[in-house]
């Protein structure tokens, strides 16, 4: 198995891949925490850190065969974290961050439990930041893209594939910023923020229209956006939606809207953001077991 312990802070087709791989095979990511490691005790409010180097990723990986038209599946294995991770206080970032003051909470995580103060809750690791590379510039891990990045879906997980299309050969898959727990809309800017090790193994669909990044699990297939305008990122979400099950369904597209009236969520991964970056969001519709996959 592929070991990723390196880390970029930028999706960016001239990095260096740090590996090869076929499509199939299975490796180990090893991403720093989102704050590369600098926060280490309670003492350490984020104005006290080099934010520069905040949202780092591991990789990028190579994959064989990967070309732009194509879309990489990344089928979630495992995830893995350690044994403590940190959330804190951002100036400026979230809908209620004037009412706050600077602080950083160190969160135990034990056997898959999470502690705060005095309430204790079961964790599920999720991926932040995942992604394929732009063929246009550079794009610093911590904003959003059509290909993905810090999408912060706490859907992300153990047990669901993430899709991403391909715009560069090789696709340079890199993965990063894990949350031992968030809450939908990552309400002051981080969940519980933490290393680990994330273990996947990537397919290949050849020259698939995908737009956005989506993601399936067990029950409910995911298109993800982002936009300043919160309306137009819902607007384009539901487009993409809309075409893939019509596509996949052989429903017309009026059909379809109907559908989603009756079934579809807007669901919020990040709403702590403003300005350039974008919140992002998620397009929900429950599985269907007659029905064909909508990305095959």
């Amino acid at each position: 198995m592929k070991i990723i312990d390196k880390s970029v802070l930028t999706f960016d087709k001239n990095n260096e891949p740090v590996a090869k791989a076929e499509p199939g095979e299975v490796l180990k990511f090893c991403p720093m925490d989102c704050f590369s490691n600098q926060v280490l005790d309670e003492n350490t409010t984020i104005d006290k850190i080099d934010i520069n180097e905040c949202n780092p990723a591991a990789g990028p990986v190579y994959i064989e065969g990967a070309e732009p038209g194509d879309v990489l599946a990344v089928d979630i294995l495992n995830i893995d974290v350690a044994e403590q991770g940190a959330t804190v206080i951002f100036p400026g970032v979230g809908p209620i961050v004037d009412s706050c003051e600077l602080r950083t909470k160190i969160i135990p995580v034990k056997d898959g439990v999470a502690t705060f103060n005095d309430v204790q809750w079961q964790v599920n690791p999720m991926i932040g930041v995942i992604g394929t590379c732009p063929a246009g510039e550079p794009i610093p891990c911590g904003h959003l893209f059509e290909l993905g990045g810090n999408m912060d879906s706490h859907v992300i997980t153990k047990g669901c594939t993430v899709y991403l299309p391909v715009e560069v050969e090789g696709g340079l898959l890199q993965m990063g910023d894990l949350h031992a727990s968030m809450g939908d809309g990552e309400i002051t800017g981080t969940g519980i923020e933490i290393p680990g090790e994330i273990i996947v193994k990537t397919r290949l669909i050849k020259q698939f229209e995908l737009n956005w990044p989506a993601v399936e699990d067990k029950d409910f297939w995911y298109v993800n956006t982002y936009n300043v305008d919160l309306g137009q990122g819902i607007r384009d979400g539901l487009t993409e939606m809309q075409r893939l099950v019509s596509n996949a369904y052989g429903w017309d597209v009026t059909d379809t809207a109907l559908y989603f009236t009756l079934q579809a969520d807007v669901q919020i991964n990040q709403s702590c953001l403003d300005g350039e970056l974008g919140n992002s969001l998620r397009i929900a519709v429950p599985k269907v077991n007659n029905k064909p996959p909508l990305i095959k």
